[in-house]
């Protein structure tokens, strides 16, 4: 007799099934119940307002000033997040209902192809028996296609050869069909259990996804990011939370915090009255501030990262683990003001928390991080909250990449897809150097981003170029200060931050290693006429160390550059006929970005630095999940490993291509003006 499972969801491993579509929906209906009440508390407080409207006296006036301007405010936020929750816990529940309903129907499945087995492993048996022949088959093991060879028995002993031969023809005409069709629905009913098994495997992935996006969403609210802010306590959060809504924290509002000073008497050694209030915009030389911070016992350094720490934190020349230190006393700062914050700072924060969380997991579990992190800078004074973040130890590192990134990629947006991308690259640098602990990656997003009306100038270019170059010089100062020995230093930009990264290089007193350049939106060819102007070192004798490349199937980057005239790195790359506008410039090394099958290399299509969906934006405007510029195991990301690690393989070095530079040139043709590239003596 074969033994058969006795139900099918012993056979299906783990489970999309737990909790209840109900359980949900009372989670809907209380954000709901908060939506109601946090309508009727506006309301409230407005009527409050109105009603000392008459009254006249300082004390009034505050009072009406905290009910306008912090109670109201408060309440509006919990009441958008409370919206957004019962909208995301809706999407929630049809997703989790329409799992449940198909993962009941997948073990009613397997449970109607286990009593298919039963019934045909039966048949089987009965069939063996009627042929006198001895079967044992597992129940997930399918008998032949084939009747086994009839035995007729002792009673077959009297029969002559033709009746034998008779007999068992006779046996076989009658048994065969039905062996065949037993075994054939046994052999459907265990293709059923495995395709049964295989989707449920999918629903368990699909239920992971939905309470991904769930997260996400409840993440992405005023209110989610005031909790990934606040620490980790039950009582803590429901603080953060009041403090948050009150605007107050027992009674010290946050602009009154010592943490955002930006003055001291300990920096009057540095600046004119101690005041830094500048120093983001224009910050001091950086061999100044090294040599400042060097004079000073250790004694004032520790007061100034304690009582000045926005300061010291995005000063550059000072060592990054100083600068680490006095930006996580801002981290920390935030966690006990969150109501100092607006919704983008607090986007910001949450991404760095994360960040910082990770971390101290990575050191629990393993004793180190991996990397270590360092905050090397910090800011939420301007307009737009500005961060950069340090993989690896700066400090004594011996090769070092900044990553620049383009448009729409302000820190409260882009951070958490740097994050990866400064990972990627670092892991990937790790892998060619061969050793550990010589690399460290900066994602700086210390600027603000245009976004697609302004991405066609270069004011936002030129505003933060003067900040990234004080960041480059200051790398070098502080390790000549410290005696660590000056790392190499490479810049990576993408997109718009390549138009940055090059006034940059027109900007800084110590020349850089390496220029890389991914899908270029342009140089300014009036700030950077050729690769001349640029403070570049030689790869070899008469060729600068400017490497570029861009994806085939990225249009974006030489539509942009050719609608706003600036120049194209790659001479290759093309944009709906726009990149006819653009001058080439001469003298840099082109690379391939389209894939290197042969050494398991994926290619890159379209404008990404980490691709997310199935499939490329049209046009190229995005990549596709795993095929942007630094996802790992892109073409790309390898031979920006190489190059930044001075470990550029013969292979990589062969396949360089000099750019020739080619001007545009306006020529008529059918009485209408169009553009022409000509080859450029200046290359």
């Amino acid at each position: 007799m074969t033994w058969v499972p006795p139900e099918g969801r012993a056979l299906l491993e783990g489970t999309p099934v737990f909790g209840s579509v109900e359980e949900i929906d009372a989670a809907a209906a209380y954000a709901q119940d908060v939506m109601r009440d946090t309508r009727a508390y506006v309301s409230d407080v407005r009527d409050g307002t109105g009603a000392l409207a008459s009254v006249t006296s300082a004390g009034v006036a505050k009072i009406s000033s905290k009910l306008s301007g912090r109670l109201a405010p408060g309440a509006t936020s919990l009441h958008e997040s409370a919206s957004a929750a019962k909208t995301a816990f809706n999407a929630y529940a049809a997703e989790v209902d329409r799992i449940h309903t198909e993962a009941a129907r997948l073990v009613a499945r397997v449970d109607e192809a286990l009593g298919t087995i039963r019934g045909q492993s039966a048949e089987i048996e009965r069939i063996a028996d009627a042929i006198g022949v001895s079967v044992a088959y597992a129940w997930n093991d399918v008998p032949p296609g084939t009747l086994p060879e009839p035995r007729l028995g002792f009673a077959a002993a009297e029969l002559d050869e033709g009746q034998r031969e008779a007999a068992v023809q006779n046996l076989r005409s009658t048994h065969e069909w039905s062996w065949l069709l037993a075994a054939s629905l046994w052999h459907q009913a265990l293709v059923d259990i495995d395709t049964a098994k295989t989707r449920w495997a999918q629903l368990i992935e699909e239920r992971r996804g939905a309470e991904q996006r769930l997260l996400r969403a409840l993440g992405d609210t005023s209110l989610g990011h005031l909790l990934s802010v606040s620490g980790d306590s039950g009582s803590e959060r429901v603080f953060t939370i009041a403090a948050a809504i009150s605007g107050e924290l027992r009674g010290v509002v946050a602009e009154e915090a010592p943490e955002l000073a930006k003055s001291h008497p300990l920096l009057a050694g540095l600046l004119a009255d101690g005041n830094a209030e500048h120093i983001w915009d224009a910050p001091p030389p950086p061999a100044e501030v090294a040599a400042w911070w060097d004079s000073l016992p250790p004694e004032d350094r520790e007061r100034l990262i304690a009582e000045a720490p926005w300061v010291i934190g995005n000063l550059p020349g000072l060592p990054f683990e100083v600068r680490d230190a006095a930006n996580r006393k801002l981290v920390e700062f935030t966690q006990r003001y969150p109501q100092s914050l607006t919704p983008e700072q607090l986007k910001l924060m949450a991404e760095i928390r994360d960040i910082l969380k990770r971390e101290a997991r990575q050191r629990v579990l393993y004793g180190t991080a991996r990397p270590p992190i360092q905050l090397v800078a910090l800011d939420m004074t301007g307009a737009v909250p500005k961060a950069a973040v340090g993989y690896g130890d700066l400090d004594a590192a011996t090769h070092t990449t900044w990553d620049v990134p383009g448009m729409n990629s302000d820190a409260p947006l882009a951070l958490e897809g740097w994050d990866e991308a400064s990972r990627n690259l670092y892991r990937a640098q790790q892998q060619v150097s061969g050793f550990a602990g010589s690399n460290a990656v900066v994602a700086w997003l210390g600027y603000d981003t245009p976004g697609l009306a302004g991405v066609l100038g270069t004011d936002s270019a030129a505003a933060g170029a003067q900040r990234f170059a004080a960041e480059l010089d200051g790398a070098y100062a502080t390790r000549e200060a410290g005696g660590n020995g000056v790392p190499v230093v490479n810049v990576l930009s993408h997109s718009y931050g390549t138009t940055l990264a090059t006034i940059a290089l027109t900007l800084v007193q110590h020349p850089v290693d390496a220029l890389v350049m991914l899908g270029s939106a342009g140089p300014d060819t009036g700030m950077v006429p050729s690769y001349e102007a640029l403070n570049v070192k030689e790869a070899s004798p008469g060729q600068r160390a400017i490497y570029t490349t861009h994806a085939s199937d990225d249009h974006l980057a030489p539509f942009g550059a050719g609608l706003a005239g600036r120049g194209q790195p790659n001479p290759g790359a093309t944009g709906f006929g726009f990149e006819r506008y653009s001058p080439v410039y001469g003298g840099g090394l082109s690379f391939s970005s389209d894939g290197d099958p042969a050494h398991g290399l994926k290619r890159t299509d379209g404008h990404s630095v980490i691709g997310e969906g199935e499939k490329a934006g049209m046009g190229g405007i995005t990549s596709s999940e795993g095929h942007g510029y630094l996802d790992r195991n892109t073409q790309s990301l390898d031979s920006v490993a190489q190059i930044t690690m001075d470990q550029v393989s013969e292979e990589l070095a062969n396949s360089f291509t000099r750019t020739e530079g080619e001007s545009v040139e306006w020529i008529v043709v059918e009485g209408q003006l169009v553009p022409l590239r000509v080859g450029s003596e200046d290359d």
